[in-house]
């Protein structure tokens, strides 16, 4: 006990007086035994897993339909930017200058709109531009085919140009003798005296949608040769050239012209007495050949393969022809008209006919001799035969010779 009373004291000797002081209020105010506090009870709650899970997974497919929008939207970017523009940046700078200036200003001013600078320009744009942009497509079409028409129109006098009454505007679908399909282009082309020009342009080779062209002249005008762009009217299915000064059609124009099937030419002196020898891989149905002179095609005429399945009409009047009918005009399965007259065709007289004939006209060819054959007495589908004022004998049926 004195051992402890030392320590004590020797500790309490060692303390210092602020703190025994503070211990002293300590044992004052605290109670000699502290009650004993009760146990606490504390119950876990077990986590839901399954809701758990089900967070967890919704939230991945929220981030996952995230992610995948930012790719989607990234690879869509970069393939607008690597891919076709939808702009005029495939336009060269002066092709982009001539379809703003067509589109702006020449509504306003067509006369003024500079056509033999743009049209070679807008010829030649990008064909993956044009299927790309529809529509500036179709304004570069318009002011081609408005440059080949208006080329037309410069080149014919002032009386022609009255007649005309084009160029006061750019809707050239509404011009007279001019006929648009529903695409916009130019289909159809009728030129008439004093509508028509001196010559024929090269510009007119710019409307190559054209299916029927037809120019009727004041026989001294259009003069000179068909332009070289002409071969550009590939879809071209009837020609009609009348009263004109054209010179001689080129050997090989229909080697290009494919799609004629009307072919008509009438009072064209200066075209000269040949045919094209490219006319006879033609698929025609209809030649028309009048009032100008031709030797005499028949023979390669009949004896043409495309020429013998599709030849409908065959009309060679007043074209100063010299020489027999060949026997191979039977050939040509599909004839229905046959006209020949005023010519000064000879002997000998053919045999057969072809069978589908219908109308038959040999009349005023004084030097042509011969016996009209059964063939065309027992036809049953001839419903005209002229034979007057010809050598022939032995009328009979529809066929009769006064």
């Amino acid at each position: 006990m004195a051992s402890k009373f030392r320590e004590d004291f020797d500790i309490e000797k060692s303390t210092p007086a602020r703190d025994r002081f503070t211990k002293l209020l300590f044992d004052l105010r605290m109670p000699e035994e502290l009650a004993e506090w009760p146990p606490l009870h504390v119950h876990k709650r077990k986590c839901n897993r399954a809701r758990n899970r089900t967070l967890c997974c919704l939230l991945i497919i929220v981030l996952l339909f995230l992610i995948g929008n930012v790719i989607f939207l990234n690879v869509r970017i970069l393939s607008m930017n690597t891919g076709t523009p939808s702009s005029t940046s495939d336009l060269s700078a002066n092709a982009q200058q001539c379809l703003s200036q067509y589109t702006l200003n020449a509504p306003s001013s067509p006369s003024s709109y500079p056509c033999s600078t743009c049209l070679p320009i807008l010829q030649t744009a990008p064909s993956n531009y044009l299927s790309s942009n529809p529509q500036n497509a179709q304004q570069i079409l318009n002011a081609i085919q408005f440059c080949g028409l208006r080329a037309i129109f410069d080149t014919t006098n002032a009386q022609g140009q009255a007649s005309l009454g084009w160029v006061n505007d750019v809707r050239f679908c509404a011009w007279n003798g001019v006929t648009c399909d529903g695409s916009g282009r130019v289909a159809s082309l009728q030129l008439t005296f004093p509508g028509v020009p001196a010559t024929l342009p090269n510009e007119l080779g710019a409307l190559t949608g054209l299916e029927s062209f037809q120019v009727i002249g004041g026989n001294s005008i259009p003069v000179g040769a068909l332009p070289s762009s002409f071969a550009n009217l590939t879809i071209l299915s009837n020609l009609h050239i009348e009263a004109t000064s054209i010179t001689q059609l080129p050997d090989n124009i229909f080697s290009s012209l494919t799609a004629i099937t009307t072919l008509t030419l009438i009072r064209n002196p200066t075209m000269g007495s040949s045919l094209p020898s490219s006319l006879t891989q033609l698929p025609l149905q209809n030649l028309v050949i009048n009032s100008q002179s031709l030797t005499n095609p028949l023979p390669s005429l009949s004896s043409s393969p495309a020429l013998q399945a599709s030849l409908k009409l065959l009309d060679l009047s007043s074209t100063s022809l010299t020489g027999p009918i060949p026997n191979t005009i039977s050939s040509i399965s599909s004839l229905t008209q046959l006209l020949l007259s005023n010519n000064n065709l000879q002997p000998p007289f053919p045999t057969t006919f072809p069978p589908s004939l219908q109308i038959l006209n040999l009349q005023n060819n004084t030097a042509l001799t011969g016996t009209v054959p059964n063939s065309l007495c027992n036809s049953t589908l001839l419903t005209s035969c002229e034979l007057g004022s010809t050598g022939l004998s032995g009328g009979c049926g529809l066929c009769q010779l006064s």
